[in-house]
C-alpha cells in the first residue's frame, strides 16, 4: 500500500516526499479525466445538477516535493480543483447557475498522512484555491481501504441520484486491491468507474511457479489466469518478449475479474533509463468514458506506452498464433504510431466486415473493437473513412441511403461489403 511505503511519508512539521515526474503526469492526467467526465455528463444545457463521489483510495497527506523544487499538489487537491474549473466552464456566462454537487472521500492507511491531509486542504481552503461549497463535503478516514469501502459504498448508494463514482485506487503494491472487490463496485453502482495503477514491472520481474509467487495473485484473483506450467519455457525461448507475452495474460485477466465492459490499460513511462514501471488502467462500463480516457492517452503522447499491437490486439494467448502475439516492440505514443494504429484497425474492420454474416451497424463495430485498440474513437473513424474510400465496403443510412466517405459517421449508419470489390490489405 503506497502509504505503508517509506518513499510515502508525511509529518506535519516535516518536508513532503518527492514526486517523480511521471508521477505528476499521471495525476495530471486523473485532473484532466475528472473535468472532462463533468463536462461531458452536463453536456446538455437542459441539466441542472450533477451528482458524483470522488473516492481516493490511497489518498497521500496532498502535496509531494518536486524535482525541479516547490511542491506539486496530491490527488485529493487535484481532484477538488478538477470540480472547480469544470464549475467555472458550465457556469461561464449563465445568469441561473448549473450545480455540481460532489461528495469526496480520502482514505489512508497512516494517522499521520491523514492528519497532515486535512492540516494541507484546511490551508487551501483558506487561500482560496478551491471552492468553499466542497469544505463541508468531504471526509477524510484512516484505515485499511478494503475496510471502509463497504461503507463507502453504502453512502454512494443511498444518495438520491448520485451513483455516479469515480474511484483513483493509486495503489502501491499490485496486490492491494483484489479484483473481485472492483468487480463489485462496478456490478454495485451503475455508474461507478475505477481509476487503477497496476505495478505491473514488479509482478513481472519476480514471476515464478512457486508458491510465495502465486500466493498473492490468487488473491487478487489472477492465478487462474497465469500460465504457470509454461512460465519457465516462455523466458527461455522468448527471451525478447517474453514480458509481453505475460502481459496478455495478466491484462486479460484483469478485465475478465473486473467485469468492465472497457479497459484502457497504459504504461506510464518513467523517465531516464528505468524501465516500463506500471500500468495506469480504466475500467468503465461506458463506451464514451474509455473513449474520453483514452484520448487523454494520447493528448499526453510522450508520456504514456503500450507494448501490445498498435493495431487491434488479443489478450490471453493462443499457441496457434505465437508469432503474431511475440512480434512486436514496445510503441511510445507519437506521429507513427498513430499511423500504424489507423492501419491495423483498418485492416481489421475489412477482415471483420468480409467474413461477417452481412451488415453490421457502426456503433457495434465501434464498440466491438476500442476495448482491444490502443485507438480512440477518432482513430477507428479515420479507419472506417480510408476503407470506405477504397470502394471495399458500403455504408449507409438507417433509412438506406448510400453515404459518401466521411471523417464522421453515425452508429446507426449500416457498413456492408463491396461484394465487387476484392478486399486488398
Amino acid at each position: 500500500m503506497k502509504s505503508s511505503n517509506k518513499k510515502y511519508y508525511w509529518r506535519i512539521g516535516e518536508p513532503p516526499p518527492p514526486i517523480d515526474k511521471h508521477s505528476e503526469t499521471k495525476h495530471a492526467i486523473i485532473e484532466e479525466y475528472v473535468r472532462r467526465y463533468i463536462l461531458t455528463m452536463m453536456s446538455r444545457a437542459t441539466i441542472p445538477l450533477l451528482q458524483l463521489s470522488l473516492i481516493d483510495g490511497f489518498c497521500g497527506g496532498g502535496n509531494y516535493a518536486k524535482e525541479s523544487g516547490g511542491l506539486a499538489d496530491g490527488s485529493p487537491i487535484r481532484l477538488m480543483q478538477a470540480v472547480r474549473q469544470a464549475r467555472a466552464e458550465l457556469n461561464l456566462g449563465r445568469r441561473i447557475p448549473r450545480e455540481v454537487s460532489v461528495d469526496y472521500h480520502f482514505n489512508d492507511l497512516l494517522p499521520d498522512t491523514t492528519e497532515y491531509l486535512r492540516y494541507w486542504l484546511n490551508g487551501k481552503f483558506e487561500e482560496g484555491c478551491l471552492d468553499i461549497a466542497d469544505r463541508q463535503r468531504h471526509e477524510i478516514t484512516t484505515g485499511d481501504f478494503l475496510a471502509e469501502l463497504p461503507r463507502m459504498l453504502q453512502k454512494i448508494k443511498s444518495r438520491r441520484m448520485g451513483e455516479h463514482a469515480i474511484f483513483v485506487l493509486d495503489q502501491y503494491d499490485y496486490d492491494d486491491i483484489p479484483l473481485p472487490q472492483i468487480a463489485n463496485v462496478l456490478n454495485l453502482l451503475e455508474g461507478a468507474e475505477v481509476i487503477l495503477t497496476f505495478n505491473i514491472g514488479s509482478l513481472i520481474t519476480y514471476l515464478s511457479d512457486r508458491a510465495a509467487n502465486r500466493k498473492p495473485l490468487a488473491r487478487i484473483g489472477l492465478d487462474q489466469y497465469i500460465p504457470w506450467e509454461r512460465i519457465g519455457h516462455i523466458k527461455s525461448s522468448e527471451r525478447q518478449s517474453w514480458r509481453r507475452v505475460i502481459q496478455r495474460h495478466i491484462a486479460n485477466g484483469i478485465r475478465a475479474e473486473s467485469g468492465a465492459k472497457f479497459m484502457t490499460l497504459f504504461f506510464v513511462k518513467p523517465h531516464g533509463v528505468n524501465t516500463w514501471d506500471y500500468w495506469l488502467i480504466h475500467l468503465s462500463n461506458r463506451y464514451r468514458a474509455h473513449d474520453v480516457m483514452k484520448t487523454l492517452h494520447w493528448e499526453h503522447a510522450t508520456e504514456f506506452g503500450h507494448e501490445l499491437e498498435p493495431g487491434v490486439f488479443v489478450l490471453g494467448y493462443d499457441a496457434n498464433q505465437d508469432s503474431d502475439y511475440t512480434g512486436q516492440s514496445t510503441l511510445v505514443f507519437g506521429e507513427s504510431s498513430e499511423e500504424l494504429c489507423v492501419d491495423g484497425v483498418r485492416e481489421y474492420f475489412g477482415d471483420r466486415i468480409f467474413s461477417g454474416n452481412g451488415p453490421v451497424l457502426v456503433g457495434d463495430l465501434l464498440r466491438e473493437c476500442v476495448g482491444n485498440s490502443m485507438g480512440a474513437e477518432s482513430h477507428l473513424l479515420t479507419s472506417m473513412g480510408q476503407l470506405h474510400r477504397s470502394k471495399n465496403i458500403v455504408v449507409s443510412t438507417k433509412d438506406g441511403r448510400i453515404r459518401r466517405p466521411s471523417m464522421h459517421y453515425n452508429n446507426d449508419d449500416i457498413v456492408e461489403a463491396n461484394r465487387q470489390i476484392i478486399l486488398i490489405k
